[in-house]
């Protein structure tokens, strides 16, 4: 790869990084929303004035979007959980293009599912299916950011592919590991 390309690529995943980091704080902005919703559900009920009908269904969509939101954020950084004994106990060069071959499945695995969600996606907007709960909306509205972040992760495996290449010819050392 000549100098110009790779410096725009790098560049790339750079700003990736922070698009991902970004997505990482809307993660925990959802999850602090859904915490406060709880505790004051809770506070409410236990002053006796009543309750917040809303809050169960607010957490529920929290958890389910700020756990896609984070998802890319995770796997960049490493946080996500991984089994990796067999990678540490082979020869580096083998465990090395196994890291290459996991992300490669990673990428396969990702698109299926966007083009899966997007699917589903299409289905639900054209049928006009509608959630209805407390909250009543378009079912689509909730199938969409799985379609998106699988896009996303797909993304973010090529990326980890890249580096891999383009790092030492060893195992990856990720921040959880389980061995």
């Amino acid at each position: 790869m000549n100098a110009p390309a790779t410096g725009l690529a790098n560049r790339f995943d750079r700003g990736w990084g922070h698009l991902l980091t970004a997505l990482g704080l809307v993660a925990c902005a959802l999850i602090a929303v859904m915490v406060i919703v709880i505790c004051a559900d809770v506070a409410v009920r236990n002053l006796r004035l009543g309750n917040v009908p809303w809050a169960p269904e607010v957490a529920e969509y929290t958890l389910y979007l700020s756990t896609f939101l984070a998802a890319p954020w995770l796997l960049r950084q490493g946080a996500h959980v991984r089994m990796d004994m067999v990678l540490k106990a082979l020869p580096s060069g083998m465990a090395w293009v196994l890291e290459l071959v996991a992300d490669a499945i990673g990428i396969l695995a990702s698109l299926t599912l966007m083009v899966a969600s997007g699917n589903a996606v299409l289905a639900s907007a054209r049928q006009g299916s509608l959630i209805f709960k407390i909250f009543v909306f378009p079912e689509w509205w909730l199938l969409a950011p799985a379609a998106v972040i699988f896009g996303v992760l797909a993304v973010e495996f090529a990326l980890r592919m890249r580096r891999q290449w383009l790092g030492p010819r060893t195992v990856r050392e990720e921040a959880t590991s389980v061995a």
